[in-house]
């Protein structure tokens, strides 16, 4: 069997190549040859060429055009879209008011080594969340529309899509300082019986009203001592 099939793979190796060879010899034998271009300053030539590349292609007008506009061909209902409807644009809302508090600043100056950093503690009101902040960056949430523009030591500057601004001062937990207490005045001097206590400086009113009580006094202690005398030189003081 492998004898007889190696003779008939060989038989049919030696046809194919017997097929190739009759084909290049009815080549070389000039079979095929009658065929060629036609030279161009040949006779009949224009004739035969036709307008082909005789006269350039030129585009029609517009106005040739007219059935593409008026029926468009993306269209299903195949008519022209208004101009504008697809250019109006829903007005943004307006940016809610900027609702946050500044409770802190982190100033570093510039470096050989490292750049200049500036961060701002927030915290959010609304979102009862602190955050922090470098200068160019936005809140979260309802206020993504207010971007920290500017951090001074203790003020910080936001700037929405609308160029309004609003400003925060830094707030710490400490109430504002309280004024020392005013020294108490030296206690006085208690006052003695048939006495008058000194006027205190200050009031007009009260120092003449404490001279003129002072006055009456020497006045009464003067009668009185006049009259003791009176009463020392009377006859029945003299007789006994």
């Amino acid at each position: 069997m492998e004898i007889r099939h190696a003779r008939n793979l060989t038989l049919g190796l030696a046809g194919i190549c017997g097929a190739l060879v009759l084909a290049a010899l009815v080549q070389l034998a000039g079979y095929g040859r009658g065929y060629g271009w036609l030279p161009a300053d040949a006779a009949g030539a224009p004739e035969l060429l036709g307008d082909i590349d005789r006269e350039p292609f030129r585009m029609p007008p517009r106005s040739g055009f007219g059935d593409v506009e008026t029926r468009p061909l993306f269209n299903e209902d195949r008519k022209p879209t208004p101009v504008g409807d697809g250019d109006l644009t829903a007005e943004a809302p307006p940016a809610a008011p900027l609702n946050a508090t500044l409770t802190g600043v982190i100033l570093v100056r510039k470096t050989q080594s490292t750049g200049e950093l500036r961060i701002a503690m927030v915290r959010d009101n609304l979102r009862n969340e602190t955050v922090a902040l470098k200068v160019g960056m936005p809140l979260q949430g309802d206020q993504a529309g207010w971007t920290l523009v500017d951090l001074q030591p203790r003020l910080a500057k936001f700037r929405n899509a609308s160029d309004e601004t609003a400003e925060i001062e830094l707030s710490t937990a400490a109430g504002p300082a309280q004024a020392p207490p005013a020294p108490r005045a030296p206690a006085e001097a208690p006052v003695g019986r048939g006495q008058v206590a000194p006027p205190k400086a200050g009031n007009p009113a009260e120092t003449d009203l404490a001279k003129r009580i002072e006055e009456r006094r020497r006045q009464m202690r003067e009668e009185a001592e006049r009259l003791r005398a009176q009463r020392g030189n009377s006859p029945a003081e003299q007789k006994n």
